[in-house]
């Protein structure tokens, strides 16, 4: 299955719920990522909602604790079906 999503202009929205789709293709919960990305769970969830900008070391880090390439998040296009569980 193929998410087909907007292109990244400074979306914050769409890079959060690219972040969400993965973490959720991947088997994770909120905390348990938040955890491994050293980030709070409300920090996570605003960044998933689109309410907080990450800075790049934040990003870093969710994209290593997520196994995959920071520029996941900035593709319109992401094969879920291809993000196995951890």
């Amino acid at each position: 299955m193929i998410i087909s999503l907007p292109p990244v202009n400074a979306d914050f929205e769409a890079v959060g719920r690219r972040i969400r789709s993965v973490r959720e293709a991947r088997g994770l919960g909120l905390d348990q990522l938040a955890e491994e990305a050293r980030l709070s769970s409300a920090e996570l969830s605003m960044a998933e909602h689109g309410r907080l900008r990450l800075s790049s070391v934040q990003l870093h880090a969710l994209t290593s604790a997520l196994h995959i390439s920071p520029r996941v998040l900035f593709e319109t296009q992401i094969d879920v079906s291809r993000i196995r569980p951890l």
